[in-house]
């Protein structure tokens, strides 16, 4: 496998979805209790091999059980193609999670319990996602499964491991955080709507259609603006305010998606979550 195969297998506009509640976990943290830098990277890295392996298993998973037949867009193919076998595939997916899980271990000691709870759980969830006989990623339940466990879990974890404390403001910023990170999602499952109905997938978004999905993402996205004065009332902090400035990415967004489709829904959805959760982050920090 060259490199440009494992890039292609590995989705690196998804990985945004790591990138964004770490940013804003450590900005939180770093206002409450003491800051821990050892532990934020360990915690980043821990974060990021565990959403590749999700997004490997997806590719190993969705070929097993039929879903993708031949290379598209949003899909590597490695597997479909010849490029790689099914057997070759799951084994970089094994090796990112214990990969993950060996980082982890400082953490755990560092942190104890509660921290390793959070972890099995969000382990779970990316292997039982695209894998098993019934994976999550047939069903209607995605969206709310992966916003919780890569927005509030995520978030929270991060504020956890890096300060030893949560704080309010963890709680209330996940809010937007699961919304972005869910509307990745339903981007990529309204874009194969038909693919998944061939197979019999029934996502949120099949079962909704395409013009309902398409609004359930616009929704997501606008309901992540409209939380940021209620967040700034809750944690008494106006800064938070100044990622109202990213709203023109999110309209230039909404506006290609609406005329153009989501086959690019991924990218320009990544794009909008990963805008306002730098802007979040730096608005936190000042």
């Amino acid at each position: 496998m060259n490199i440009r195969q494992f890039i292609s297998l590995i989705r690196v506009p998804s990985l945004t979805a790591t990138f964004a509640p770490l940013l804003i976990g450590g900005a939180i943290a770093s206002r409450a209790c003491t800051f821990n830098l050892f532990l934020w990277v360990e915690m980043f890295f821990v974060a990021l091999f565990m959403q590749i392996a999700t997004n490997v298993f997806n590719e190993h998973g969705d070929y097993v059980h039929g879903i993708d037949k031949f290379a598209s867009h949003g899909f590597a193919g490695l597997i479909v193609k010849g490029e790689a076998t099914a057997k070759e595939v799951l084994i970089i997916a094994i090796m990112f999670d214990l990969a993950a899980v060996i980082l982890a271990v400082p953490i755990v000691l560092a942190r104890g319990f509660i921290v390793l709870f959070l972890g099995i759980i969000a382990f779970l969830v990316g292997v039982l996602y695209s894998e098993g006989p019934l994976p999550l990623s047939r069903t209607p339940f995605g969206e709310i499964i992966v916003g919780l466990t890569m927005g509030l879990i995520e978030v929270v974890s991060t504020v956890l491991v890096s300060s030893g404390c949560v704080t309010l403001m963890a709680y209330v910023l996940s809010v937007p955080v699961s919304l972005l990170v869910a509307s990745i999602l339903t981007a990529a499952n309204t874009r194969d709507i038909d693919k998944d109905k061939w197979v019999g997938r029934k996502t949120l978004a099949v079962l909704l259609g395409k013009e309902r999905a398409s609004l359930l993402f616009y929704s997501m996205v606008i309901a992540s603006y409209l939380w940021l004065p209620i967040a700034s009332a809750l944690t008494d902090d106006w800064m938070i305010n100044v990622t109202f400035i990213t709203v023109p990415v999110a309209v230039w967004g909404i506006k290609k998606l609406r005329s153009e489709g989501f086959l690019y829904g991924v990218e320009i959805s990544s794009i909008i979550y990963i805008l306002y959760s730098v802007v979040l982050t730096v608005s936190i920090i000042l």
